[in-house]
């Protein structure tokens, strides 16, 4: 009778053992699968910002066709809105494509209805055809606002725009600034523009922002 007491206790262990080996097994791939989940998530964040700067781009040389110029990434005088706020460039993208009757070409309806007042500025008139006078932004997957710079701005470096740093959660505010070509030393998109994300990290100037441009 002890020996099989004995048996039956010594079986019993070996049974808890291995639930606990199970567990363990099951918590690390449930971690496993976790980061994967999230790189995957990250990976089509990017595709999709990639894709929304190429419809964004096209929209922009729309216009440029259209009027003879691209839209300027700077507020004119005549707006009453001063270039040394949060968002500037990209707000005076939206004020261009969405005013007079312009609406962006008719090119980006979806974009029309994810538009953003990340800052939550206003201008002292209404400036789009929008009835509003919020100033809004276009926003990528992370919901910052893509920074929009027209040629004659490359040179600006104190345009700061407000964004959210994806691993804190914490509102920072950095100067995207016109990419050059390492090589030439010239700016990419010459004679245009450029639009850029900030990418993962929701902060401008690091490794991970997406541009409409390819980077070498």
């Amino acid at each position: 009778m002890k020996a099989r007491a004995l048996a039956a206790r010594t079986r019993a262990g070996f049974t808890l053992i291995e639930v606990l080996a199970v567990l363990l097994i099951l918590s690390i791939l449930v971690a496993v699968l976790v980061v994967n989940l999230r790189d995957s998530e990250g990976a089509a964040k990017i595709q999709i910002a990639r894709q929304q700067l190429t419809k964004l781009e096209a929209a922009v040389k729309h216009y440029e066709n259209e009027f003879g110029a691209a839209p300027a990434s700077s507020f004119q005088p005549a707006q009453e809105v001063a270039n040394d706020g949060l968002n500037v460039g990209i707000e005076a993208l939206v004020v261009a494509l969405w005013s007079k009757k312009y609406e962006a070409g008719g090119l980006l309806p979806d974009v029309r209805d994810a538009l953003a007042n990340t800052d939550a500025d206003r201008s002292p008139k209404q400036l789009t055809d929008f009835d509003s006078r919020d100033l809004l932004e276009i926003v990528d997957p992370w919901h910052n606002p893509i920074a929009y710079i027209e040629r004659t701005d490359y040179p600006v470096t104190n345009r700061r725009y407000r964004t959210v740093e994806a691993e804190s959660g914490e509102e920072i505010e950095s100067a995207p600034v016109a990419f050059k070509n390492a090589t030439t030393g010239q700016y990419y998109s010459a004679q245009g523009f450029q639009l850029i994300s900030a990418g993962p990290d929701g902060r401008f100037g690091t490794d991970d922002d997406i541009t409409s441009f390819e980077r070498k």
